[in-house]
């Protein structure tokens, strides 16, 4: 009985010991889980990471990002795609940021306070990245994300379409011929197509950055849209404009110079310095008031490249005479609600020489015309701060127009012939009538509609016997009609459109692709197409506000 009892006790000390050592451990073990749990994140460095990416090539769809690391922490990611798309109004800086990591070791990366609520996993190691920007990354476990991110950027993926640099146009009194140039001539298998405002149907040239309209009215004012695709698919779009004309006007012989432009935000004025004796920008010789904006660039020097007679700017409206100056931000007119010169913003306009704009630099037409014309490629612009000092020129003083309910949809310094401030009639030449948003069942309808029989077989056989295998030697001769009246059948060399490629020689005829191409809603009584070129641009605050959710662009 005795052998018994020590027996149980010597059992019971021992389970005793056992639950005793099974609780320590597990003690540990809590505290070592509750260490891990209150100890920060380990942050990713370039030792204990892998990334690679599907593709170091151009491409217009994705990137693959393979990441793998060392460590037993799980990799959370968050791509801002941002500051490569132009998504900030008016190439507005993003708010002052507080960390710069090291993507290569010789470039360092600017880099924004995320949010980690905004970061997501990444499983089986992979990231599909669509769009430019800076990849963040963060090791994460038990909730929990390391402090500071580690980063990359993917500049490789081409979602853009080429950048349209000068236009240059050469007339006679029937004909215009039009030449594009893109601003980076390292692209390659660049298409080109060329269009009048009166008419819906692009003209394709393959890689010929040239074409001629023909048979023209003369002395009649063309507007001429030139678009350029990328071999992606990628477009981009311009306007210009000619006269069929063989006189040379006085106007037209403009000599043009670099110049160099300083714009004073404080006092909301343009100041424009040319070369005195010494090559020196000293000499002021003109001084424009101008209205500035919040993303405007409160200092630094940039030069000027684009120019655009119409440019959409953002809030579905238009400015004449654009000139690029950095990023989204250019000079221009007052925004207009479409792309004619009667339909001003002249509430705007009598906000000339105050902060009214996103960013851009609002000009009259007078003003923003000057520097169209007269600025060379080349000339700089200067930004500074100074409401005391206007500049050496002081500030010029423009006229209100709003209480002018008979001429205030018109600049009262627009050259137009037509400018009822100036003596015009107050109408729209037909030339400036700009056609916006047709449909192509619009198009189609019509043709069937007016188009007899007869027409229908002359079409056919005209493109049988005119198209075979005569583009890659020569384009298709650019016959363009007289603007058609209502009642009027369109010829049928309006309906025909060459061949995508000089390589193509076959009978089948197609237009450019158009994803990219979107177009506002057209005027009353239009029935024609017109494609701004796209840029953006606000104008008002309210504007500013609304924005902050919608897709960002140029501002105004």
């Amino acid at each position: 009985m005795e052998r018994i009892t020590k027996k149980r006790k010597l059992e019971f000390s021992k389970r005793r010991v056992l639950v005793i050592s099974a609780i320590f451990i597990l003690l540990i073990i809590g505290i070592i889980f509750l260490i891990n749990r209150l100890l920060p994140i380990k942050n990713i460095s370039e030792d204990d990471i892998s990334i690679k990416l599907s593709t170091t090539k151009i491409t217009g769809k994705s990137v693959t990002a393979t990441i793998t690391t060392k460590t037993k922490y799980d990799i959370f990611y968050y791509i801002d795609s941002t500051t490569n798309e132009e998504e900030y109004y008016e190439g507005e800086v993003p708010e002052e940021t507080s960390t710069t990591t090291d993507s290569d070791k010789s470039e360092k990366i600017e880099v924004k306070e995320i949010d980690n609520k905004k970061y997501q996993k990444v499983n089986n190691s992979k990231i599909e990245i669509e769009k430019n920007g800076i990849v963040y990354l963060k090791y994460g476990r038990f909730g929990k994300l390391s402090s500071i991110p580690y980063v990359f950027e993917i500049k490789n993926i081409d979602k853009e379409g080429p950048e349209i640099g000068e236009i240059t146009t050469k007339s006679t009194s029937t004909s215009i011929t039009v030449t594009a140039n893109v601003i980076d001539e390292t692209e390659t298998d660049l298409q080109y197509y060329f269009r009048l405002a009166d008419s819906n149907i692009y003209i394709s040239t393959g890689y010929v950055n040239t074409y001629t309209f023909k048979n023209l009215t003369t002395d009649e004012n063309y507007i001429i849209y030139v678009k350029v695709t990328d071999k992606f698919g990628n477009a981009s779009e311009a306007v210009t404009e000619a006269t069929a004309s063989d006189e040379v006007t006085e106007d037209e012989v403009i000599v043009q110079k670099v110049y160099h432009f300083k714009v004073n935000l404080g006092a909301n004025t343009v100041t424009v310095y040319e070369k005195d004796e010494n090559g020196e920008f000293t000499k002021p010789v003109k001084a424009f008031i101008c209205s500035t904006g919040k993303a405007t660039p409160k200092s630094g020097k940039y030069t000027i490249s684009n120019k655009y007679r119409w440019r959409s700017l953002f809030g579905n409206v238009y400015g004449q005479y654009a000139v690029r100056i950095t990023g989204n931000i250019l000079f221009h007119s007052v925004p207009y609600e479409k792309m004619y010169p009667n339909t001003l913003e002249y509430e705007e306009f009598d906000k000339l020489g105050t902060s009214a704009s996103m960013g851009c630099i609002r000009l009259c037409v007078r003003d923003a015309k000057w520097i169209y014309d007269n600025a060379k490629a080349g000339s700089t612009v200067e930004f500074y701060s100074n409401s005391s000092n206007p500049g050496p020129l002081g500030k010029p003083t423009i006229q209100k127009i709003s209480n002018n309910k008979a001429y205030r949809d018109w600049d009262p310094t627009d050259p137009d012939k037509h400018n009822p401030w100036n003596g015009g009639d107050g109408k729209v030449t037909k030339a400036v009538i700009v056609d916006e948003n047709p449909t192509q069942n619009t198009v189609s309808n019509k043709v069937v509609n007016k188009t007899s029989n007869t027409v229908t077989n002359t079409v056919t056989n005209t493109v049988s016997d005119t198209t075979t295998n005569n583009y890659v030697e020569q384009p298709v001769e650019n016959k363009v009609p007289d603007i058609p009246s209502e009642n009027t059948v369109t010829p049928p060399t309006n309906t025909v459109v060459e061949p995508d490629s000089p390589e193509e020689n076959t009978n089948t005829v197609t237009t450019p692709p158009e994803e990219n191409d979107p177009t506002p809603p057209p005027p009353s009584g239009q029935t024609n197409t017109v494609t701004p070129p796209i840029s953006v641009e606000d104008h008002s605050e309210q504007s500013v506000q609304d924005a902050a959710s919608d897709e960002i662009q140029i501002g105004n």
